[in-house]
């Protein structure tokens, strides 16, 4: 008996140990009748019932829809059963719901077949494995096709039942609307892309697209046995060049300017992601301004820069202080070499696993150190003469600063204006010149205006037409935009009517976002240099500026970087279509350019409760044309701007010019100090459709910066092409004689009739006071002592018949 209770104790410890309540063991609650025998048949433990398969195991699927399915298990004990999935299917996400024993398949569709999942379902106890079948009902891959050309032939990959029928939409681009109704010929549809689209039922496709097309995306829609799936089938035409690398180029994904990611472009701000030129696929499909010429008359060239010397044209650049072929700076020039940074904007070469990439990375370059040997020989060589006869660009960022609007017979600006408009009429092709407006928003010649209300703080200190130069029909001038699209000017840029377009120059690099390009090479000397404390200048990282040598930079910036920039963009234009001549080219960049800071509110100004609107903003002329003296027509858009060239059999008529047509004044005229001020009238009986207009104006006044100038066409088309407020307070005639004529350029009529009366309006907007800061020290300008006068107003048109 002793024996017996021992081990019945045992099994009560057992049992305790194991956890209370299992239904399979039986025992006695008294200890008297305890017994234990080690047979079978005195423990009495249920049987259990495994999980068992029950039902089909293959499922059918449409397309991507996501399938959601019970699983094909039983258990009969009613125990729960949890599943483990052994192999995934590839060609989708497979996912297993144990609470509802269910599973959801949602397939990718990167390969359409038959799948096989294999599983494991428990109950806790014993388990089964099982196979069910994924297989695809209807399905339509998404697949990309892309050609060499512009046609593209293909077949669909596809699983579907009897009574195939294809129909489609093409998504088009932002010009049209998001979605083309279904159609079987879209040849007349206002796609900008496609010309032509078929798919036949056993999915055989021929697509025709227009010129370096953008992507095209067109959904396919697949209809079998009253079932429909859809697919989004991308086309790449003109694949030409399918096989660099967009990213070998170390530098190229900070350059905001080429692809706008948000980068910050070693500053401390992010750009405005996809704010930038639209450079697109141009570079993949061949246009990088391959056997284009861009000259840069400038400070010079490093013809040997590591990311320049492939591009520099042999023998076609020339030092004129040193007499020989060779602009690069000496040695001894420990400073950045203006030049070399400019020409790395327009064509450092691309794919070379070296710095950045040029807005054209095969385009040639020639350069000249124009800057350091100014004279008006030099001049004609390096603007069409000897020196660029082979140039079909020629970038020029320089121009002047000065408290003066300089007229016609100041700096031989009237000899230049001679002999560019002669080398336009006597060479075959001439190169189109494109000049960088200026970086005078805010300060001019050390003077910063103290602004007397909130609305003069958005008036520029410098305006474009204060120099000559930009002044000239023959001048495609550029000011600069931010990487910031809801302020996209640059602090600094000078605006005017004289401006066409706009292009990236940046900030200062610091704050924010400036231009990466090309500097001289060596950290002895350049914009980026090694500092004898450590570090280096010129933006950039330290591991960079180390393993390049300090061969680029981050901080170059300035209306110098927007010509650059556009010369670039002209340049990949010029290679898509070497018909186009330098006004077609200017052209085609206006008016494909992309309208920005479209809640730009215009500037109003008060005096003595009168209101003048000193700059408008954005206006649309009477030929459909919107302009905006700071942007001109917008920003450079390069990929729309190869459409335009190759898709456009017209080009432009013949140059026409007329004549100076002298307005109705009779002697001199004062112009009051309100804000009326006085207007002019001028007839042109030229039946001309313009491409833009000089004024000249025969003017007086003692403080200039008073002075606001508009001109008003035919159409109702308003310019104002000298915003008052600025800081050329100079009165030319007091400095050039009292034959100083002042000339402005207004691109705002671009396309309207010029025949009609126009009228020139000149307003005094200020009688008070005016006060500078130089620097910290503050002066102030007294108001004219007599009232200014107008002796003469003309205008000239350029355009074509």
């Amino acid at each position: 008996m002793k024996k017996n209770i021992t081990m019945n104790t045992l099994v009560l410890l057992s049992l305790l140990g194991c956890g209370s309540g299992d239904d399979d063991i039986s025992t006695t609650k008294n200890n008297d009748d305890i017994s234990v025998d080690t047979g079978d048949d005195s423990v009495s433990k249920n049987k259990n019932n495994k999980p068992e398969l029950n039902g089909d195991t293959v499922y059918f699927y449409v397309g991507n829809n996501t399938l959601v399915h019970k699983l094909p298990i039983i258990d009969k004990d009613g125990d729960k059963v949890t599943y483990k999935v052994i192999n995934l299917p590839q060609s989708g996400d497979f996912s297993v719901d144990d609470k509802n024993s269910e599973f959801t398949f949602t397939a990718n569709l990167s390969s359409i077949k038959e799948e096989v999942v294999s599983l494991i379902a428990s109950d806790g106890l014993d388990e089964i494995e099982f196979d069910i079948t994924l297989q695809p009902e209807l399905v339509l891959k998404p697949e990309e096709f892309q050609s060499s050309d512009n046609i593209i032939e293909g077949q669909f990959e596809f699983v579907s039942g009897a009574d195939v029928e294809f129909t489609y939409n093409v998504i088009s681009d932002e010009n049209t609307p998001s979605f083309i109704p279904l159609i079987s010929n879209i040849n007349g549809a206002a796609m900008s892309d496609v010309n032509s689209f078929v798919i036949n039922e056993d999915g055989s496709f021929k697509l025709t697209a227009q010129p370096y097309s953008d992507p095209i995306f067109i959904d396919v829609t697949l209809t079998s046995n009253d079932k429909t799936v859809t697919a989004q089938i991308k086309y790449l035409t003109e694949q030409k060049n399918i096989n660099i690398d967009a990213f070998s180029d170390p530098l190229y994904f900070q350059q905001w300017h080429l692809n706008n990611t948000g980068q910050d472009a070693y500053s401390l701000s992010k750009a405005s992601e996809g704010f930038d030129i639209n450079i697109g696929q141009l570079h993949v499909q061949g246009i990088t301004g391959k056997d284009i010429h861009v000259a840069i008359v400038d400070s010079g060239l490093e013809i040997a820069h590591e990311d320049l010397v492939e591009n520099v044209i042999p023998d076609m650049s020339y030092d004129f202080v040193e007499q020989d072929d060779d602009p690069s700076p000496n040695q001894d020039e420990t400073g950045g070499d203006h030049g070399t940074s400019v020409a790395g904007l327009t064509a450092a070469v691309g794919f070379n696993g070296k710095g950045g990439r040029g807005v054209a990375p095969s385009a040639g370059l020639s350069g000249f150190n124009y800057l350091k040997a100014q004279g008006m020989d030099v001049f004609y060589e390096t603007h069409g003469g000897d020196k660029t006869q082979t140039a079909d660009v020629i970038n020029q960022s320089y121009g002047y600063g000065l408290p003066i609007i300089l007229p016609t017979n100041a700096f031989n600006f009237e000899v230049q204006e001679v002999f560019i408009k002669n080398h336009y009429e006597v060479v075959n092709k001439p190169a189109l010149m494109i000049k960088s407006a200026g970086n005078g928003f805010n300060r001019l010649f050390g003077d910063k205006r103290i602004n007397s209300s909130e609305e003069e703080t958005r008036l520029p200190a410098q305006i474009a037409n204060s120099d000559p130069a930009n002044a000239s029909f023959y001048n495609t001038v550029v000011s600069a935009l931010n990487a910031n699209s809801d302020a996209p000017l640059s602090s600094y840029s000078t605006v005017g009517s004289s401006v066409l377009f706009a292009a990236p120059g940046g900030e200062y690099g610091v704050q924010y976002p400036a231009m990466i390009t090309t500097d001289v090479a060596g950290c002895d000397r350049g914009y980026s240099a090694e500092s004898e404390f450590g570090g280096y200048s010129g933006g950039l990282d330290d591991e960079t500026q180390s393993e390049s040598e300090c061969s680029y930079t981050s901080i170059f910036n300035g209306t110098s970087s927007a010509a650059p920039v556009a010369s670039g963009v002209a340049a990949l234009i010029m290679q898509s279509n070497s018909d186009l001549t330098w006004r077609d080219v200017r052209y085609i960049m206006a008016k494909t350019a992309t309208k920005i800071d479209l809640d730009f509110a215009p500037v109003i100004l008060s005096q003595g409760g009168e209101q003048y609107i000193a700059e408008p903003g954005w206006i649309t002329n009477e030929a459909g044309n919107s302009y905006h003296n700071w942007y001109g027509y917008g920003m450079i858009n390069a990929v729309e701007a190869v459409q335009m060239a190759t898709r456009n059999d017209e080009l432009l008529p013949p140059l026409v010019e007329s004549e100076f047509v002298t307005s109705n004044i009779v002697g001199s005229v004062n112009i009051p100090e309100n804000l009326e001020g006085i207007t002019q009238q001028i007839e042109i009986t030229d039946d001309i459709t313009i491409e833009a207009i000089q004024l000249k104006l025969d003017i007086n006044h003692e403080r200039m910066s008073d002075i606001a100038v508009e001109v008003i066409s035919p159409s109702g088309t308003r310019s104002v092409v000298a915003t008052p407020r600025h800081l050329h307070h100079w009165n030319p005639k007091d400095y050039f004689g009292y034959d100083a004529e002042v000339l402005f350029l207004s691109h705002a009529f671009l396309d309207e009739p010029a025949k009609g009366i126009w009228i020139v309006k000149v307003i005094d907007t200020n009688k008070n006071i005016m006060r500078l800061d130089y620097f910290g020290n503050e002066s102030e300008l007294a108001n004219n002592t007599v009232l200014g006068s107008l002796a003469g107003a003309s205008i000239k048109v350029y355009g074509h018949k």
